[in-house]
């Protein structure tokens, strides 16, 4: 009986470490399928204004490949999906494109007026799906945008009101507030999606060596 209980435990054991091995050598050819994906865009992408960033947007061990054309400033985000590019945000259009890292959340920023505290600015927050593509003519799941208030003889008060939105829903500043803890926003853990961004023929080598 002794034989047969260290015969199964050995078994077992082999098992574990086949198992263990599968999953290490499946992470290692999904690793290796996205550099080749994402090598082949950045190599047929013909923008000489192009800029190049891998960041962890969605919550899996494959980062997402963030292409940024530098003179009309727009941003697109593109992933793996059944071993192809697929297209997470498309040319989003926004002074500046930030993330959360690792919760699909993405945030654009926008100024007028001057922007400031003197004009107006605002923030729009989007979560990014596998199913869908997102675009401009999406609508925020919150946003807010924040306008100086200015007297009858367009002198600036010092003051400005903000305005609160959920679903493109006005609301108030703590349901705002509550909503956006909910969803992992924190300023701490902002990032800039073009930042450390590469040009073409770095980002070739870093994915050559990834």
């Amino acid at each position: 009986m002794r034989k047969k209980h260290l015969s199964a435990t050995l078994f077992l054991l082999l098992l574990l470490s086949a198992c263990s091995s599968t999953g290490n050598e499946q992470k290692a050819q999904a690793s290796h399928r996205y550099q080749e994906i994402y090598a082949q865009a950045v190599t047929e992408n013909t923008n000489e204004n192009a800029l190049f960033s891998l960041i962890f947007l969605d919550d899996d061990d494959i980062p997402e490949l963030m292409a940024y054309d530098s003179y009309y400033l727009t941003y697109s985000i593109y992933t793996v999906k059944d071993d192809a590019l697929f297209c997470l945000a498309d040319t989003l259009d926004t002074v500046e494109l930030t993330y959360y890292e690792r919760t699909g959340i993405l945030c654009e920023f926008a100024r007028w007026n001057g922007g400031g505290d003197e004009g107006g600015y605002g923030r729009s927050y989007y979560r990014v799906g596998h199913d869908r593509t997102l675009t401009d003519d999406d609508t925020p799941i919150l946003n807010y945008v924040y306008n100086a208030v200015y007297d009858e003889n367009d002198v600036y008060t010092g003051e400005g009101i903000t305005e609160y939105f959920s679903m493109g829903e006005e609301t108030d500043e703590a349901s705002y507030e509550k909503s956006a803890e909910s969803l992992g926003i924190s300023d701490s853990e902002e990032r800039a999606c073009s930042e450390n961004a590469l040009g073409k023929e770095e980002m070739l080598t870093l994915l050559s060596e990834t």
